[in-house]
């Protein structure tokens, strides 16, 4: 009862204090469970990080194969990990709000479950350093999305995304068993859940470590979940890119709503014009 009151009242404070937001289409209730484009393409996410132990490496591999992850953050692990939260938003990576301490929002009150979204955004903005950061996606702990949790995430601007392929890395089985499992699910235009916090996850990162050269030798690319009552307009989350920074190979910026990775050192090239330079990720 006191950790439900502490979450309303800090979703209170959170109303009074926040700016005020730029009118935005509003997603719809609707669960996601596929990608946001059509063909062999697959949307990983990432759940209950960030966590010093793998995340960084995670984010290497990401970096390094020029993939796009959504990473499904907890507000009590991002309150505790504001460096890597705000290395997850400088390199592109989307967020998804998975409720303040992995609670079964469905069990609660729907106050209670604003309260706890709300308090979660908030955590996860001030970690992040930015209290206008996008935060397009929601994920119910345990998959639990009734009793109205969609609709009041969707309230606050979340689009609910689920998932359809599940390695169950969470059970403790090492890499060659999640490797086997996640091989035997994918299917175009899936969405894989994986953890990269909650527990030891080396094993997680030991697969991921195989599985993506070899999803992208079969062919497979990858983009993100899709989204729900858009249009949206695009909502990068890497710093936007500015003339005369000084960048280097890997850094990512944002510019004109897409995402672009530097290929090596580079000051004033301009991302959208320079190729070369530049490889492009995407629409955010």
């Amino acid at each position: 009862m006191l950790k439900r009151l502490t979450l309303v009242t800090l979703a209170l404070l959170v109303a009074a204090t926040a700016p005020a937001a730029a009118a935005a289409p509003t997603p719809t209730g609707e669960v996601v469970y596929t990608t946001r484009s059509a063909g062999k393409v697959l949307a990983l996410t990432f759940d209950d990080g960030p966590a010093p132990e793998i995340t960084p490496a995670l984010l290497d591999l990401l970096r390094e194969h020029r993939i796009r992850a959504v990473f499904c953050l907890m507000g009590s692990t991002a309150a505790q990990a504001p460096d890597l939260v705000k290395r997850i938003v400088a390199d592109g990576h989307p967020l998804c709000n998975h409720s303040y301490a992995h609670e079964d929002l469905s069990a609660l009150t729907p106050a209670e479950v604003r309260a706890n979204l709300t308090a979660t955004d908030a955590a996860i903005r001030q970690a992040a350093g930015n209290p206008g950061l996008p935060i397009p996606y929601f994920r119910a702990p345990f998959g639990s999305w009734g009793n109205g949790v969609t609709d009041i995430a969707a309230s606050l601007g979340h689009s609910s995304v689920a998932w359809t392929v599940d390695p169950r890395d969470w059970d403790g089985s090492a890499a060659p068993v999640l490797v086997e499992r996640l091989a035997a699910q994918v299917y175009p235009t899936a969405v894989v859940l994986s953890h990269d916090g909650g527990g030891d996850r080396h094993p997680t990162l030991a697969a991921y470590q195989q599985l993506i050269p070899r999803w992208k030798a079969e062919g497979y690319t990858f983009d993100l979940p899709a989204v729900t009552g858009g249009p949206y307009p695009p909502a990068c989350t890497a710093p936007v890119w500015q003339k005369n920074s000084t960048y280097v190979a890997g850094n990512r910026v944002s510019q004109d709503g897409k995402l672009y990775q530097a290929n090596w050192w580079t000051r004033s090239e301009r991302p959208s014009g320079a190729p070369w330079t530049w490889t492009s990720l995407g629409a955010c």
